[in-house]
């Protein structure tokens, strides 16, 4: 049973816990002078600041937070001062808003810090309008919640000189309990019937989506923190290197598993290498709470006797009853690859002594003018976040515009219900609406006691900050749940700034739905961009980076030297394989009318992924460079290219003069027999029939697509 210290460590070293103890440790620096020395609006205004700042927070090195708490409070102040001087001049604000909002949003196509600071100035803007009739004087709010904001950097500060590596840990956590998930996910293929293979593929692409997410963010955490490198950090970069190696191990294929159960009689042997890989997703899942505890980390002993074990068993099953020639190889460098990842699992307990600095510098400055143009780009209805700031615009200024209308009071919770629930995609937009009206509706519910019976304003300071705490507990892992702390935390600050409580708790349920509305109206009815449009586009570049990884594979295969850019072109092909995978994903909740070619792209994904992984097992047994001198093997993998290049241009929507036959692909090569053969060409030859055979399924599909192509 789990000691009670050790359950404590788990919930304080919890990303979100974390993060709400320090938005609690910012409150109480505010609502405690504010109840000693009685300034229940100053108090309220500030943790409004508190709030906003929190949700604006991007993740970054000290010396970059110190320059995002800058220009936040910069964009704070900007927002706040423009609010409460237009507020008495509706055309004049509706031109503000307008304009401000669709500044603020563009500004995030400068990165993700911009993006997270454009949110926090808006949010804080919707703040300021709430509380502008209520306030004294215009420099009021501008001055509180700027200093609210300003006190919640300096406490995450402070937090951060402590724990400067916290965030990044907790990361690496995360990218080693979804590598757990896809690990274990994988151990159905062994064995699996030709049904279930699609079905298992898919949720196989699915979960790599999780891995390279989580393993990309790592990496971006790490290179912000390279320019005043720690052992602590040092160590956590090796331990992000074993698990990009591990990534790469375990999303590789070595056979077509849908042949397993009759190349392989021994069903003792296929039983093993299952409960290898769950006992490998286990052991990636204890280094996983390892890193996010800071305990020292031991690969079980019991792994390591199994894979002892499964070399053994395959031995004695091939000695017993001999498996074919590429059946016995395949299995061979499996389970080597599989002894990789246990020695990579070992290293692990020892990262320490590994230089990982080499292959990863720290970025470089980005000058200005490469910024600006940047920023300049996206000034097009192609790209999304000018359709978002465009379509968020309007419906911030139609919502006010209906409160002008119809003289709605208290209505500028429309406009922050658009803010939250009015998302760049369709599928986000949907999620939000829903989980919002929900937790609207239990946090108004849950608020009839603290109306009716109206506590001491002491107590009720106390119960905003706990509905505040709890509301960042909640916020990055269930929105529902977080909507219901807010809605109480909301009702308490607004009751505490002079508003009648009881009057607002209707129309406060009636603005989020009429936000909700607006919100649902413009994703659908606003340039929208359906997930089967995308497809086309997000293939193209697929079959692009699988084009280019192939061919520094293969250039590694004949000559032995290893492309200093294969890593990257690894990453990219991953990274283009999981667009593709999140397209198909978000496509099961779009319109029923909009879900076209859905079987098409459940197609395209399970072979995208497939052939991915084929490359992968070419990939990463550094052994077989040098060893592709068979010349009909050469011919063929030129083939592959050309065929995969091929592909390429259908989905551009060009044709090509000569296409390629596919039969020539999908028949197996006959080697010269005055060419040299081994072990290892055996296993490229294997390799290379899996890779042709998922090009040839891909190249077909795309030109599937060509009616789609052409209404493009």
């Amino acid at each position: 049973m789990p000691t009670f210290s050790h359950f404590l460590q788990r919930f304080v070293t919890d990303t979100h816990v974390f993060f709400a103890l320090k938005v609690a440790c910012a409150l109480v620096g505010v609502l405690l002078p504010g109840l000693y020395l009685g300034m229940t609006h100053e108090s309220v205004a500030m943790s409004l600041g508190i709030v906003a700042g929190a949700i604006a927070e991007p993740d970054d090195s000290p010396a970059g937070r110190v320059k995002s708490l800058l220009l936040t409070l910069i964009c704070f102040w900007i927002a706040t001062l423009s609010v409460q001087l237009l507020y008495p001049y509706p055309w004049l604000f509706a031109a503000g808003l307008f304009c401000s909002s669709f500044f603020f949003i563009m500004l995030g196509g400068l990165g993700k810090r911009y993006s997270s600071i454009s949110f926090g100035s808006l949010l804080v803007a919707v703040y300021s309008m709430m509380g502008a009739a209520q306030a004294p004087d215009i420099w009021f709010q501008p001055i509180w919640l700027c200093t609210g904001a300003l006190w919640y950097g300096f406490t995450s500060l402070i937090w951060l000189k402590i724990t400067p590596n916290k965030p990044l840990r907790e990361q690496l956590a995360q990218s080693c309990f979804c590598l757990a998930r896809y690990c274990t996910q994988k151990a159905w293929l062994f064995p699996s019937s030709t049904d279930d293979q699609p079905s298992i593929h898919q949720r196989l692409a699915i979960l790599n989506v999780d891995c390279m997410t989580s393993i990309n963010q790592s990496q971006e955490m790490i290179a912000r923190r390279l320019k005043t490198p720690d052992p602590e950090l040092l160590q956590l970069l090796a331990l992000h290197k074993i698990t990009e190696q591990i990534h790469e191990r375990i999303t590789s294929s070595h056979y077509l598993y849908n042949r397993l159960k009759d190349d392989v009689h021994s069903n003792l042997l296929l039983d093993g290498f299952r409960e290898l890989l769950r006992q490998l997703g286990t052991a990636t899942q204890q280094l996983g709470y390892a890193t996010l505890l800071n305990n020292p980390y031991k690969l079980s002993s019991g792994l390591l006797w199994g894979i002892q074990a499964l070399g053994d068993q395959l031995q004695f099953s091939h000695e017993k009853t001999p498996f074919s020639a590429h059946t016995v190889n395949a299995l061979r460098f499996l389970q080597k690859n599989l002894l990789e990842i246990v020695h990579l699992l070992d290293s692990a307990a020892n990262v320490n002594g590994i230089n990982s600095t080499e292959s990863l510098v720290a970025p470089k400055k980005i000058p200005a003018a490469e910024n600006m143009k940047q920023l300049v780009s996206h000034f097009s209805f192609k790209s999304p976040l000018f359709r978002h700031a465009c379509r968020m615009s309007l419906i911030l200024v139609a919502g006010y515009a209906l409160l002008q209308l119809f003289h709605i009071k208290l209505g500028f919770w429309v406009l922050l219900t658009c803010l939250f629930v009015c998302q760049s995609s369709y599928t986000a937009t949907r999620t939000r609406l829903f989980q919002r009206i929900a937790g609207t509706c239990c946090g108004l519910f849950l608020s009839l006691p603290l109306i009716w019976f109206t506590p001491d304003p002491r107590l009720q300071l106390v119960m905003m900050a706990i509905a505040a705490i709890l509301f960042f507990a909640q916020l990055r892992s269930n929105y529902s749940v977080a909507v219901v702390f807010i809605t109480l935390y909301a009702m308490t600050a607004f009751g505490l700034l002079g508003i009648e409580e009881r009057s607002i708790i209707l129309p406060r349920f009636v603005d989020t739905l009429l936000g909700s509305i607006l919100s649902f109206s413009a994703v659908t009815l606003l340039w929208p961009e359906w997930q089967y449009q995308r497809i086309p586009v997000l293939l193209t570049n697929a079959t692009r980076c699988n084009y280019e990884y192939l061919k520094s594979v293969v250039a590694a295969l004949k000559t032995s030297a290893q492309d200093v850019q294969s890593q990257q072109k690894r990453i990219a092909a991953h990274r283009a394989d999981n667009a593709l995978a999140q397209a198909w994903i978000n496509m099961q909740t779009d319109p029923k009318q909009q879900r076209k070619y859905t079987n098409l792209c459940a197609a395209l994904i399970y072979r995208n992924h497939s052939l991915l992984s084929y490359v992968s097992a070419l990939g990463i047994h550094q052994e077989l460079n040098g060893a592709l001198l068979n010349s009909v093997l050469i011919d063929y993998a030129e083939s592959m290219c050309k065929a995969l290049n091929e592909a390429m241009v259908e989905l551009s929507g060009n044709t090509i003069d000569s296409p390629i036959e596919l039969a020539s692909l999908s028949t197996k090569p006959e080697l010269d027999p005055a060419d040299p053969t081994d072990q290892r060409t055996e296993l490229i030859m294997q390799e290379m029939i899996h890779i042709g055979i998922m090009t040839t399924e891909i190249l077909k599909l795309s030109r599937l697509l060509k009616p789609l192509i052409q209404n493009r």
